[in-house]
């Protein structure tokens, strides 16, 4: 149910199973959207068509292009910038994690052919990857075991990062090239150099455990955002290494923080699974939209149009921010 602007669910996407990560292809130019999501073992490619990014689309429809199975449960999908349906014979490249504690690399090609090879893995359970923006020839991923990897997508182990705690997240910034981000579970922030890496700065965090999630922003590469426990962080970094905003996000604890890519002071939080996801358009600290689902869980942004999509049970929801009032 949506409990605010319920005319900004402008449409829904209906799946075999509750999602369990939802991502955006972040293209570069106007034309079709590709949009991948995750459920059991399985991850679906969809392409989503918008009259505002095709010359020829009257109303916004989609379909589903393929199914790629896995042999164990998904957990998290990243895009490689090589992604392309235009430029032969590149095609859909992705990068998955599964329970398993491995990489997986998966590519079609035009006729929807995959090609899936293992290129890295834990010690215990992966909590995010991610590929280098530029190349795509770079994969990071962090997890449970406290460490970093960094692997060539031929599968070479190029560096390994010593993390204090649990690794959460990993990102590169297409509009900060050189650094890398790692986030930590016991609040450490810290932005590395991307050849040496090294460590360049760190963001202090308050409260400093209980960190479940953070995201880079694309818009604002100054600007970084975290969940930990029940409380949501925002950086300016040119101010400081201290948070400069911070507000209560979820009673029961959040669980993921996504920037807006078309948007400088527009986020997106989601709870516990359950619970709910909220959209923050100002700095004010309130909620403009909130989303109250069952189940399902991942939230992504589109980089070209402020749409965001989140999973719900057994449906991904796509809201428009420009029909919130």
């Amino acid at each position: 149910m949506v409990v605010v602007n319920n005319e900004s669910c402008f449409a829904e996407i209906i799946t075999d199973e509750s999602p369990t990560s939802v991502e955006f292809f972040h293209q570069k130019q106007a034309g079709p959207v590709f949009l991948a999501y995750s459920w059991n073992n399985n991850v679906t490619l969809s392409v989503l068509h918008f009259p505002q990014l095709e010359a020829d689309c009257e109303e916004f429809h989609h379909e589903n292009l393929t199914e790629v199975k896995h042999e164990c449960s998904v957990l998290k999908v990243a895009w490689s910038p090589k992604t392309s349906m235009l430029l032969h014979p590149v095609g859909l490249i992705f990068c998955t994690i599964c329970v398993d504690h491995q990489v997986r690399l998966i590519s079609l090609d035009n006729k929807m052919v995959v090609t899936t090879s293992i290129i890295g893995k834990h010690n215990t359970f992966i909590n995010d990857c991610a590929f280098e923006p530029l190349s795509g020839d770079i994969v990071a991923s962090v997890g449970d075991d406290k460490k970093c990897n960094i692997w060539n997508i031929k599968g070479k182990l190029v560096h390994c990062i010593p993390l204090t705690s649990p690794g959460k997240i990993v990102k590169w910034n297409i509009n900060d090239i050189g650094k890398l981000m790692i986030a930590e579970q016991n609040g450490c922030i810290r932005v590395y150099d991307a050849v040496n890496y090294m460590p360049i700065f760190s963001l202090t965090c308050i409260p400093t455990s209980g960190l479940s999630s953070s995201d880079w922003s694309l818009v604002d590469p100054m600007k970084f955002g975290a969940i930990i426990g029940k409380n949501w962080y925002v950086w300016d970094t040119s101010k400081g290494s201290l948070p400069q905003l911070s507000s209560s996000a979820h009673s029961d604890g959040g669980q993921e923080f996504r920037w807006c890519n078309v948007g400088k002071d527009i986020f997106s939080t989601r709870g516990r699974p359950g619970n709910e996801t909220k959209i923050f358009m100002s700095v004010d600290g309130k909620a403009h939209l909130t989303i109250s689902t069952k189940v399902g869980c991942g939230m992504s942004w589109h980089n070209l149009l402020p749409i965001c999509a989140v999973g719900s049970n057994r449906k991904i929801l796509l809201f428009d921010l420009e029909a919130v009032g």
